[in-house]
């Protein structure tokens, strides 16, 4: 931002000034104001835009930043969503146990169960390989093609797999022709004839949700791998292109012939290697080009930003520039006109001067506007990336309002209005859902750090209680606290002891569905060096037969269809990470009553 501060002299010294020097001005006016018109603006003009042009430029690359390291965490949230599905298929003693005797009966079992869990996932593939890469299972097995009974030891996420513990890759599917990135996860099990038997357990996802919500956005947005070619972008034409001035890349035969060449993305580069020149219709236009690299594997995002915001404020302040010059000019030009004597000239000078500066005051002050405009946009961009874990959150009651929608159209055709009204009625219900939980999860929504701290015990429990205050509201179910007056600091990570509170109450609901009495009671308190966080429900307890499986991935006591058995797996490993436990009991009055011990961070050395 240029700011223009007015010349500060005196009324006698700009009378001296004046007198000094009207004298050689007056004496051929009109030249000087041609002078000053034909020289002086465009030389003002270029100056204001180009000094204009790099201040939008700087802010419009900081926005572009903002906005990429926003497709950045949108990718690898994308990433991340699945990942936890493979290491704990991994660990299922079903695998085990089919690596260790394949019989027609356990294979059947598995891939049902491996569709079921995929179709849930809204997954490309789910499979399990044995020690040769043979695939033994799959959730595509009534499929054709089928990868049962397919070899993939070729694969580099199946020999990363075996020889490091996990794998990741994105290729094209040699059997399925369809692209997607493989998450591979290495089984090892033990055989009493043979020792240890290894295999492999891989979940194969596609892009195609992520393309379509980059699609909504301002900018062009594209992934490439280490050799420089787009695989993941939401401009359709540019998928499978390479980067400019990168050496030929060709694509695996059975994409492309081998000795086509993949083609080059149509950019013309405008002398920065930033700015990028494209054939849009029949017009050109110009875009900042931005790139990171996407931490822990070998892809490059990057974002074309508009630049036509930069060369309109560039043309305003250059058109602005002139017409203070013009003034000026015109200004001094009327002073010449009208001398009559040095006291009127003054008032006439002193008269253009006020008027000059109040209008490179209003110039001033529009730009700050703008400028203003374009650093609360990026500020706005940087709260955009609070979203990302919003869309797990939310994803649930989404899905729950595409299914009503669907079976409302379904009721309407088949006349049944009281069942389309009970549909709309679970619908309105699901978005006074999601609208709490965009209101309270300000806090829940960033990224866990992974670094352990000292977390409050009693602010968890609050930001719990206020992520699931409307669906409990909704089901009649009332909670009380027992928590101490002080501060309670517990070894933890905010957002996951939040995620395990979440997962308990909200199990402790749906326990509850039944019960004419529904109560959930959270206590807090101490012994010795631990801090106890206990969850009771007035529900109908766990069965003796399932407290030992209880925290076993895939184990649940809900109906088919309702979640996949994970939470408790998932809670039981955060609590172990922050070296607490967490334990599943009966209370004797009625009930089930989950109990945490954390360690405890406010005790005085």
């Amino acid at each position: 931002m240029v700011r223009i501060a007015p010349t500060r002299r005196t009324f006698s010294q700009s009378r001296d000034w004046l007198a000094r020097r009207l004298p050689v001005l007056f004496a051929r006016p009109r030249r000087v104001m041609l002078a000053v018109l034909v020289i002086g603006m465009p030389l003002a003009a270029a100056v204001a835009a180009g000094l204009a042009a790099d201040n939008a430029s700087e802010s419009l690359r900081e926005q572009g930043s903002a906005q990429l390291s926003l497709y950045d965490s949108n990718l690898r949230t994308e990433l991340e969503r699945h990942a936890a599905v493979p290491m704990v298929l991994a660990r299922d003693q079903e695998v085990a146990d089919l690596l260790r005797d394949p019989s027609p009966e356990r294979v059947d079992h598995l891939n049902r169960k491996l569709e079921a869990i995929a179709a849930t996932l809204k997954a490309s593939a789910l499979y399990v390989m044995n020690g040769a890469g043979t695939t033994v299972a799959a959730s595509n097995w009534n499929a054709a093609p089928s990868f049962v009974g397919q070899n993939f030891s070729y694969r580099p996420y199946f020999q990363s797999a075996m020889e490091q513990g996990e794998g990741h890759h994105f290729a094209l599917g040699t059997t399925s022709l369809v692209p997607g990135y493989y998450t591979a996860q290495r089984v090892v099990a033990e055989n009493r004839t043979d020792g240890r038997l290894a295999g492999v357990v891989v979940l194969k996802v596609g892009f195609q949700e992520l393309e379509r919500a980059w699609s909504r956005g301002q900018e062009k947005v594209l992934v490439s791998d280490r050799d420089g070619v787009v695989f993941i972008t939401n401009v359709e034409g540019w998928r499978y292109n390479a980067l400019p001035r990168r050496l030929p890349v060709t694509l695996p035969a059975v994409a492309v012939p081998a000795t086509e060449e993949i083609p080059t993305l149509p950019w013309a580069f405008g002398g920065a290697s930033d700015r990028i020149t494209l054939r849009e219709g029949n017009a050109e236009r110009r875009y900042l080009l931005q790139s990171a690299a996407v931490p822990g594997g070998d892809w490059t995002i990057h974002a074309l930003t508009s630049l036509a915001p930069v060369a309109t404020r560039a043309q305003q302040a250059g058109l602005l520039a002139a017409a203070v010059v013009a003034l000026a000019a015109l200004t001094g030009h009327a002073l010449a006109q009208r001398r009559l004597n040095l006291v009127e000239r003054l008032a006439l000078q002193e008269e253009a001067r006020a008027e000059l500066e109040r209008r490179v005051a209003a110039a001033t002050a529009e730009l700050r506007a703008t400028e203003n405009e374009l650093t609360q946009a990026a500020k706005l961009a940087a709260l955009g990336q609070m979203s990302a874990a919003m869309a797990h959150e939310i994803n649930q009651p989404l899905a729950a309002i595409r299914s009503f929608a669907d079976n409302a159209v379904v009721l309407l055709e088949r006349g049944r209005p009281d069942s389309v009204r009970d549909n709309l009625a679970e619908i309105a219900d699901l978005t006074d859902r999601m609208a709490a939980i965009t209101r309270s999860l300000k806090g829940f929504a960033r990224r866990a750090s992974g670094t352990l701290g000292a977390v409050s015990a009693a602010a968890a429990v609050g930001q719990a209680l206020a992520l699931l205050e409307a669906r409990l509201r909704r089901e009649s179910v009332t909670v009380d606290t027992d928590l101490p007056p002080g501060p309670l600091l517990v070894t933890g990570e905010d957002v996951r002891l939040q995620q395990v509170l979440v997962n308990l109450i909200g199990n402790a609901a749906d326990a509850m569905r039944v019960s004419p009495h529904r109560h959930v009671h959270i206590a807090l308190t101490t012994e010795g060096e631990e801090a106890v966080l206990t969850v009771r429900d007035s529900g109908p307890g766990i069965a003796e037969a399932d407290l030992p499986r209880i925290f076993v991935p895939f184990f649940t006591t809900k109906e088919a269809g309702d979640g996949l058995g994970l939470g408790l797996s998932i809670s039981h490993g955060i609590v172990e990470d922050f070296g607490g436990s967490l334990t599943a009991a009966n209370h004797p009055e009625g009930g089930a009553l989950f109990t945490i011990r954390l360690k405890r961070r406010d005790i005085q050395t």
